[in-house]
């Protein structure tokens, strides 16, 4: 199932994690160039809409990809 999230399950109680990013950060200058509005139609038909656990959202499983990547972060341990 592809579900779509809400902005308001990205908030916390402090506040919105970006508020907590500096400006200059590498993902924030990334962010702010990157659209991947386009992405959750792309892949819409991917998903099965009335049969297992919802996915992860590809947008954020992407930017998650990106991010490791682009600040040198090794998730296989060999």
């Amino acid at each position: 199932m592809l579900v779509q999230r809400g902005p308001e399950q990205y908030e916390f109680f402090a506040g919105s994690l970006r508020d907590l990013v500096p400006g200059d950060l590498v993902l924030a200058r990334v962010g702010r160039v990157l659209d991947l509005s386009w992405l959750r139609a792309e892949v819409a038909d991917l998903y099965s809409p009335d049969n297992g656990r919802p996915g992860i959202d590809p947008e954020a499983a992407l930017r998650l990809m990106l991010a490791g990547f682009l600040l040198g972060i090794v998730h296989d341990a060999a």
